[in-house]
């Protein structure tokens, strides 16, 4: 049984410092989130955004910065994901190192943000429509989401995993990645966000892979 308590963990640090590199990335999410409230903000949030420009205008460093800053405005949920992320970060970086966490995170984000834009570019050089929601699948904290949670799955796939951020229900690690699998389906065939599942199925993959290759055991 793997019981945790994130909110204590996150107040008390329970888990000792966080990395720097943990620490840059959720400042960046929180910016991102709060900076949405503010109009001024908001076409420099847009930058860095993943959208069209990437190979319209050759604006490549956007395959990376999306997921560095957070989307969707400041809520009760979007506060919620980023106390997920903190812990589930920390806990890799406890269990693979903090070196092989942050590629696996910063990398995850390269390999979902050009798969997205590779599918979206094929999709509509095929005569596919875009979609108004287009990338918003994997845009800033749930492309984190996305790559971190099938890792966490995959290395204590043999556990249950419980804490009272789901309803303390005891859930068998295995299951996780099927799960995100079916969100991400049912959001898809409702935003037909094409490229955004794309990204989605690549952070997965990822994450997933990586936690099973032998390079990455302690």
């Amino acid at each position: 049984m793997f019981e945790r308590n994130p909110w204590r963990e996150t107040v008390a640090g329970v888990r000792g410092q966080p990395p720097t590199f943990v620490v840059v990335l959720l400042v960046g999410l929180a910016l991102g989130l709060i900076g949405e409230s503010f109009v001024e903000l908001r076409p420099l949030l847009a930058l860095c955004r993943l959208d069209a420009r990437i190979w319209e205008a050759g604006q490549l460093w956007r395959i990376v910065t999306f997921g560095l800053v957070g989307e969707g405005g400041l809520s009760l949920w979007s506060a919620v994901e980023l106390v997920i992320i903190y812990w589930f970060v920390v806990e890799l970086c406890v269990t693979i190192g903090v070196a092989r966490a942050r590629v696996l995170l910063f990398g995850g984000i390269a390999v979902a943000g050009t798969a997205a834009v590779v599918v979206q570019l094929a999709w509509e050089l095929t005569g596919g429509e875009r979609s108004h929601h287009a990338f918003w699948m994997i845009q800033g904290q749930r492309v984190v989401m996305a790559i971190i949670v099938p890792a966490f799955a995959t290395r204590h796939r043999y556990t249950t995993l419980r804490m009272p951020l789901l309803f303390d229900l005891p859930i068998p690690s295995r299951w996780v990645i099927g799960v995100q699998l079916v969100i991400a389906l049912l959001t898809w065939a409702g935003l037909r966000d094409t490229g955004g599942l794309a990204g989605v199925l690549a952070a997965t993959l990822w994450g997933a892979t990586a936690m099973r290759s032998r390079r990455w055991s302690l």
